[in-house]
Formats: structure tokens, C-alpha cells, sequence
């Protein structure tokens, strides 16, 4: 079987308000840099806005969001963990981290952070399905389903975690119920989904037409 890619979706965060206008004016540039793909640029931008607001947490958090796209997830772990002392409720920045130490391997290490975040709030539903992923690779394919499931209940139209869920089903032996969820995902718009339906639900068109 084809290793299935599993989707993660970082969060930049919304614009707050800053002592000086300056470090607005750096810190917007940072998050249009961020949306242009140019990461480095945005992670210059953030570091002016913490020159003068050394503590400001949405910023080191963006910036750690900025260095993990750029693949350096122990730069991003440091950032998070900085925006963590300053606030140990900092939601954003347990989420964060944990998905720069699944991107580490650190798989343990990611289910503490998204077990923190669940702790903190059992709302969101991106925590919920990235600490499924963290599951799969644990190959506790039981919790996974269980999580991405409860991100579906929080967030009905939530594709990625369709998608997600069914690899976990798929290697479980429940090819009907992947295939539902990859339909599912595939009709919220998630693309990938349809090279899965091909390769692997052939073979299960009663349960992909199932789905509506």
C-alpha cells in the first residue's frame, strides 16, 4: 500500500494591537510576506517587531509558525516554547509545536503538546485532527479514528480530517469506511482525495456510492 499523505494546516495569526506603529507596520509586512510564501522575509519582519515588543507572544508564535514552513523545526520548537513561558494557555503555540515535533518524528513529544491543547480547550477542532495524526503515527489507529472523528463532530465540513481518517480505517481493514471518508473529503473539495478512491476503492463502489 501507497504511504497516504496526511494534511496539517497551519494558523497564522490575526493582527493585534502594538505599543508603537512601527512594530504594526513590521508586523504587517511580516503576515503579507507570510501569505506570499516568502518565509524568511516574514521571519525578518517578525524579529523588528519583537526588537521593540521582546515579548510580544502572537508574533515569536507567527514567526515559529514562519521558521516550521522553512523546515526548521527545532527554530520553531524554540519560539513556541518561548511563547509558552510568557503564557502556558497559549493554545496556538502548544498546537504549533506539536505539529513541529510530529514533523520532527517526535511523536511522543506532539501528543503531550495536543494533549495540553485539548486540556486547555475541547472545542477545536484542528487539535483534535492533528493529534490524530500524531495517533496514526503511534499506529494507535483506534485513538486517530476516535480524534478525527471528534473534529468531524466539532466541524462538519472539516475535509482534512475525512481525508485522515481514512488511512487510519483503511489499515484498520475498514476499506468500506475509508473509502466513505475519502468520498466525504473529495466532495468538500479536497482534491487528493481522488487518487486514494482510484487506487484503493475500485474495488468498493457500493460503499463510494453510497455517500452523500
Amino acid at each position: 500500500m501507497k504511504t497516504i499523505l496526511l494534511l496539517i494546516i497551519p494558523v497564522l495569526f490575526a493582527i493585534p494591537s502594538f505599543a508603537q506603529k512601527t512594530a504594526l507596520q513590521h508586523f504587517n509586512a511580516g503576515n503579507q510576506k507570510f501569505k506570499s510564501g516568502k518565509y524568511s522575509e516574514a521571519i525578518k519582519e517578525y524579529s523588528e517587531v519583537l526588537k521593540q515588543e521582546p515579548q510580544h507572544i502572537v508574533t515569536i508564535t507567527n514567526r515559529g509558525i514562519a521558521r516550521d514552513r522553512l523546515l526548521d523545526y527545532r527554530g520553531a520548537i524554540s519560539d513556541f516554547t518561548k511563547a509558552l513561558e510568557l503564557d502556558p494557555k497559549h493554545i496556538e503555540a502548544w498546537t504549533s509545536r506539536g505539529l513541529s515535533k510530529y514533523n520532527l518524528q517526535d511523536y511522543k513529544g506532539a501528543l503531550i503538546d495536543f494533549n495540553t491543547a485539548v486540556s486547555i480547550d475541547q472545542k477545536q477542532a484542528r487539535t483534535y485532527n492533528n493529534r490524530g495524526l500524531v495517533r496514526f503515527a503511534l499506529k494507535d489507529y483506534r485513538s486517530a479514528i476516535i480524534d478525527y472523528g471528534r473534529a468531524i463532530t466539532l466541524q462538519p465540513d472539516y475535509a482534512e480530517a475525512y481525508y485522515n481518517r481514512g488511512a487510519p480505517r483503511y489499515t484498520s481493514g475498514d476499506v468500506s469506511g475509508a473509502c466513505e471518508d475519502w468520498v466525504k473529503a473529495e466532495q468538500l473539495g479536497l482534491k487528493e482525495a481522488a487518487q486514494y478512491l482510484k487506487q484503493f476503492c475500485d474495488q468498493n463502489s457500493t460503499a463510494t456510492n453510497s455517500v452523500k
